[in-house]
């Protein structure tokens, strides 16, 4: 097979490759069905932009308290491990928060002034920031404390071979050295 030939089966298989992706793109298959539905509400007006924006606020706020709940429950039950994965939880809620409370009135400025561009891509970032609150609230509630781990009561018991000796070690006998029989050297000729 000649160079040229190969390049023109690697053009092939690449063009092939390309239309897959292009085609599952256009099909908007996403497992959270997120592309779908960042396209459905860019057709919202400014003002349920707007709402939309405070309402996951309000979600979010929400899920702040709950979770800031579970984490002081943890704590009262002294459970380590629940309690750094719900704080670590806790805490990345509360940036996405701030920021989206940010990016709200970002928007709310963006609609007074007209400035479609800009509305546009922080109704876009609101949208991912909700989306994000939504799997950090997923993985508050799939933290796991110690109770995974722990074997419950325990007992030991322990089980002595009744061939083994009872004598006490320190109380035998010395033991003599056996004697080693002594070969002498053979005799010289002389």
């Amino acid at each position: 097979m000649t160079i040229r030939t190969r390049l023109g089966l690697l053009a092939a298989t690449l063009a092939l490759v390309g239309a897959g992706f292009a085609a599952a793109q256009d099909a908007g298959t996403d497992d959270d069905g997120a592309a779908m539905q960042v396209q459905r509400r860019a057709d919202l007006t400014p003002t349920d932009q707007i709402g939309e924006g405070q309402r996951l606020l309000s979600n979010g706020q929400s899920l702040s308290t709950r979770v800031q709940t579970m984490l002081d429950e943890a704590r009262r039950q002294g459970d380590v491990l629940r309690v750094t994965c719900l704080d670590d939880k806790l805490t990345q809620i509360n940036a996405h928060i701030r920021t989206l409370g940010d990016r709200v009135e970002a928007l709310q400025e963006s609609v007074r002034l007209a400035d479609t561009d800009r509305q546009n891509h922080e109704y876009t970032v609101i949208t991912v920031l909700g989306q994000n609150l939504t799997q950090l609230d997923r993985g508050a509630n799939e933290c796991i404390g110690s109770d995974m781990y722990e074997t419950g009561s325990t007992r030991v018991v322990t089980t002595i071979d009744p061939a083994t000796p009872t004598e006490n070690p320190s109380e035998l006998r010395p033991m003599t050295p056996e004697v080693i029989p002594f070969i002498p050297p053979p005799a010289s000729a002389r």
